[in-house]
């Protein structure tokens, strides 16, 4: 792949200087920051809500370090993951639209290499940014609430981050094989979609990464799970993607 570690480089680099940095890596810090808040603070409003209303009272126990975890983890499988549909709808499509893949394929870069570069930046952003969110939440889930189960809540999102990788892989190839960002972002939905609906039958959720939402869950809770087939199948498919990602754009018309 000629040319890959520059092109990572220059990947590396727009990521810094450009929107980019403030979607992924800034969402997943907001959601660190406040899912904690939002936990400790949503018994009481509810409840001063519900007493507004005449007649009505509803009574909830405090908010737990769990709760907060929680919270972090359903902003992550759901506004997350529609935050990397719509932004990987456009990794090379965008590229190919403003004419900048055309250009750095005519230098000693390699079709591959493009490819790859892109989804690697991605990637290592989506990982870092993970990893700083995920501490983010727990060191303010310890200051407010006073205690914090690390082992749960990092498996829990080790579970998000495994499902996170395919999805991106996925819409590198999406991203690839169709040259519309909204065509490729609507395939993206599908995928999630459809994923969600299999999910229903009990041997796909527990031999495929398909289960692995509801095995973060599982994992949150302290509840056991097996990683092997879950995460195994998840990382396969990402890397199946992405050799579909390099040979379909190998044989493309730009």
């Amino acid at each position: 792949m000629n040319g890959y570690l520059t092109f990572l480089e220059k990947e590396r680099m727009e990521i810094r200087r450009t929107w980019r940095i403030w979607v992924i890596p800034g969402m997943l810090l907001f959601f660190g920051l406040t899912s904690p808040i939002v936990a400790l603070v949503a018994p009481s409003l509810i409840s001063s809500l519900a007493e507004s209303q005449p007649g009505m009272t509803i009574t909830l126990p405090p908010a737990t370090a769990h709760d907060a975890g929680a919270q972090f983890l359903k902003n992550l499988s759901q506004l997350m993951i529609f935050a990397l549909i719509l932004g990987g709808a456009g990794s090379v499509s965008g590229e190919r639209s403003t004419g900048t893949a055309v250009l750095a394929i005519t230098k000693p870069l390699s079709r591959s290499a493009l490819v790859m570069a892109k989804l690697s930046a991605d990637l290592l952003l989506l990982a870092g940014a993970t990893v700083a969110g995920a501490l983010l939440c727990g060191a303010m889930t310890a200051a407010l609430f006073g205690t914090m189960s690390w082992r749960p809540f990092l498996s829990a999102i080790a579970l998000w981050l495994a499902f996170a990788i395919l999805l991106t892989s996925a819409m590198s190839y999406f991203s690839v094989r169709l040259r519309s960002r909204g065509a490729a972002a609507g395939v993206g939905l599908g995928f999630f979609f459809l994923a969600l609906l299999v999910a229903m039958w009990p041997s796909a959720s527990r031999y495929s990464f398909i289960g692995l939402p509801s095995q973060s869950a599982t994992a949150l809770a302290g509840g056991m799970v097996a990683w092997a087939w879950p995460v195994g199948t998840a990382l396969l498919g990402a890397a199946l993607f992405a050799l579909l990602s390099t040979t379909t754009f190998e044989r493309q018309e730009l």
